[in-house]
């Protein structure tokens, strides 16, 4: 038997749904094979962990208590809100980023360029740029 077919029947064997001659032969592999017998032991492992956990039940009342909680977190949290910070927390929050708005105004305002400032020829201000012809009118010529 080789690794391959070994690996492939290794969880029908921890399983024990395998018939007696293929049985054997994976047997005598694993004797024989200590890669398939590490892998073997690590599935065998795994499955027993997986076996154990599945044997543990939470607490009959546990979804109940933790129901309660909640509703006990949910009733204390709306007798402590006031209404009047239900109503001051929208216009807070609106004042904030109106003054946010106005100083990035302000601040945007105050910058002024510093240097020379590029004076452009009085010939350039008086082009009329409805009279140039078309760039393809002129390449077609």
């Amino acid at each position: 038997m080789n690794c391959q077919i070994c690996q492939q029947e290794s969880e029908k064997y921890r399983e024990e749904k395998l018939s007696g001659d293929l049985k054997i032969q994976v047997e005598a592999h694993l004797q024989q094979c200590a890669e398939c017998a590490e892998s073997y032991r690590i599935h065998s492992t795994a499955d027993s962990i997986i076996n154990q956990e599945r044997a543990i039940l939470p607490a009959n009342d546990l979804t109940e208590r933790i129901m309660d909680r909640i509703e006990k977190l949910e009733d204390t949290g709306n007798k402590n809100s006031k209404p009047f910070l239900r109503v001051l927390q929208p216009v807070l929050i609106i004042t904030s980023m109106a003054a946010a708005i106005f100083i990035g105004v302000l601040i945007g305002n105050i910058y002024k360029p510093t240097g020379t400032v590029i004076s452009r020829p009085v010939e350039l201000s008086l082009i009329d740029d409805a009279t140039i012809e078309s760039v393809d009118i002129l390449s077609n010529e």
